[in-house]
């Protein structure tokens, strides 16, 4: 239970003598010879000592019956209990001692007044020790206790930081204490002063001189362990007694060391009584303190670090996903680019043909209304009944279609317009073709047409087969798949593609490329085999790398194969290398039927 300070408890009858003895100091003073009113006093007002007035029977039991309320009731050993007694009646004092832990027994003799004093005081010392000492000893729970929440618990840091050192300034008995957070320079700046007080807060800037750090200050920068000591005899030191109207002594400095860097310091400034109150137990409690604190504030700060690092990592890893499918969908632009010179080639053909046509077909028409305007005059002659005109622009109608050649203009155009329906088609089903491939492909998915993907894909690689390399076609399976076409078809256009620039390299005697499939354990097999100089067995496990390529700088980016690697995953099947040097090279795809 908390005491009042200076509160004593009067139990029994009045004394006159007794109540001479308590008026001579300056005590909180409660008076009953009621039972139950004793007992409400002792509740409420929580005294430290109670005095028994024991001169007759009914007091005699009076006091036995609140000593054993207190013993044994409310089971309170740190309560202390003197009796007084007339010099006439001396109560049985062995057996309250042995039963209830009487300090201290009184004669009410008028030559005893300085020497009852005297005990009095006594016994009030002794429970303001004992006060003082639960409330280390609190102190010390309070402040291991803030140590084990900031382990056990998230709760905020600074909250339980005020509380250690709430806990602390108890155990120390400091009469002021602030904290100083230190910053890279070392400097210093003061913060949650107690009392909160504007006047001390401004007393101890003047102590301090912050920012730059005192030289008692400074020395725990470097030691990086809780020190206490005399304070230095400086009379920066007299305004701040005069505040707090005591007389500061000593200091404690406990340094919050993190990964040995000191982030703060706590300082506790100690008055001259308090300093008999600390021992050596208490100072090990603090040291103690420290380091189990520090190890727990650089556990917190690991904690944050790798939470931070964590959510780096999360947002590198959101940004590698969402460059991974950048570099995909490059990947595919890339090919096209280098399609494009062979798909202009195609689409160069058929479109010069078509414009050479239209140059023929202009003339053509130009002899066309020609003779078409010997006609209309004709005509205009033989209606006004001008014979003569009329023979004449006939004669001109003869000799205009024998010189050019009217009837070779007529047969000429239809196969004109023929030529130029087969090479508009040509143009338009390339169109179609590249479209098929650019376009970025969605999640839908289908029953694949394998020849009809190959073929689109050869197609679209004409440019590439610029030595018309045979392609042999082993279409042996009879499953119908269902996954994505266009990743299937951007899968083997890039796989014909180095099986074609890989043949025009080793330029064999009988080059060939073949594509083959069949079904295998429920899943549909496809591979391109090419005769060219195969893959030498040192770089076999890097093809699938991203941007590993043997061409020349500028010739390759080296994706295409880490793409389609990557597809095949997508498709959830598998894409595989077998190779032997200066003989062949055969890529498989294995795709789930479903």
């Amino acid at each position: 239970m908390e005491r009042q300070q200076q509160s004593v408890l009067h139990v029994g009858p009045n004394s006159d003598a007794l109540d001479a003895l308590l008026t001579q100091r300056n005590y909180q003073l409660e008076v009953t010879d009621n039972l139950r009113a004793c007992k409400k006093l002792i509740r409420k007002k929580k005294p430290g000592l109670i005095i028994f007035n024991v001169e007759d029977k009914d007091s005699e039991a009076l006091t036995e019956q609140v000593l054993e309320y207190v013993r044994i009731g409310c089971q309170d050993k740190d309560l202390i209990f003197i009796v007084a007694h007339p010099p006439a009646r001396m109560p049985d004092a062995l057996s309250w001692i042995e039963n209830y832990d009487i300090s201290s027994f009184i004669s009410l003799s008028p030559d005893k007044t300085e020497f009852n004093l005297s005990v009095i005081e006594r016994n009030l010392k002794a429970w303001q020790r004992l006060v003082q000492i639960n409330a280390q000893h609190k102190a010390e729970s309070d402040l291991l206790m803030s140590v084990a929440h900031l382990h056990r618990n998230n709760n905020d840091i600074n909250e339980v930081m005020l509380t250690f050192m709430r806990s602390l300034a108890n155990i120390a008995c400091a009469t002021t204490h602030c904290r100083i957070k230190i910053n890279n320079q070392n400097e210093g700046a003061l913060s949650h002063v107690w009392p909160e007080q504007p006047t001390l807060e401004q007393g101890l800037s003047g102590v301090f001189a912050l920012p730059a750090l005192p030289a008692y200050l400074a020395r725990s920068l470097t030691e990086k362990k809780p020190q206490i000591d005399l304070l230095p005899n400086d009379d920066a030191f007299q305004p701040l007694n005069q505040l707090l109207g005591t007389k500061l002594s000593s200091y404690l400095i406990f340094p919050i060391v993190v990964y040995d860097k000191v982030l703060e310091m706590m300082i506790f400034f100690i008055d001259e009584q308090a300093m008999e109150s600390v021992s050596m137990r208490q100072i090990d409690v603090v040291s103690k303190a420290a380091e189990q604190l520090t190890i727990l504030l650089e556990r917190k700060e690991s904690e944050r670090r790798l939470k931070k690092q964590c959510t780096r990592l999360k947002e590198a890893l959101l940004e590698l996903k969402e460059t991974q499918n950048q570099l995909a969908h490059s990947e595919k632009m890339a090919t096209v680019g280098q399609f494009a010179a062979g798909i202009a080639h195609e689409i160069n053909n058929p479109l010069s043909s078509v414009l050479s046509n239209f140059g023929s077909m202009d003339n053509y028409l130009d002899s066309i209304l020609n003779l078409q305007n010997l006609h209309d005059q004709f005509l205009n002659a033989v209606e006004g009944g001008n014979q003569h005109t009329g023979a004449k622009i006939k004669s001109q109608i003869t000799n205009y279609r024998g010189q050019s050649d009217i009837d070779f203009i007529y047969d000429d155009i239809r196969e004109i317009v023929a030529q130029s329906q087969m090479g508009l088609s040509r143009v338009s089903d390339i169109i179609k073709d590249l479209q098929s491939f650019t376009v970025v492909q969605n999640q839908h998915h289908c029953q694949l047409d394998i020849p009809a993907i190959l073929t689109q894909s050869l197609s679209l690689l004409e440019g590439h087969n610029k030595h018309d390399i045979v392609v042999e076609t082993h279409l042996a399976h009879t499953c119908q798949p269902v996954s994505n076409s266009g990743f299937v078809q951007q899968i083997l256009t890039n796989l014909l593609k180095n099986a074609f620039q890989a043949v025009e390299q080793s330029q064999p005697e009988s080059p060939y490329v073949a594509v083959c499939t069949k079904d295998a354990d429920n899943r549909l097999v496809i591979t391109v085999k090419d005769n060219g100089p195969g893959i030498p067995l040192d770089i076999q496990d890097k093809v699938f790398d991203p941007f590993f390529t043997t061409k020349a700088v500028g010739q390759g980016s080296g994706l295409g194969l880490s793409v389609s690697y990557n597809l095949s995953k997508r498709l959830g099947g598998e894409l595989s290398l077998v190779s032997t040097p200066n003989a062949h090279t055969e890529f498989t795809l294995s795709l789930p039927i479903n």
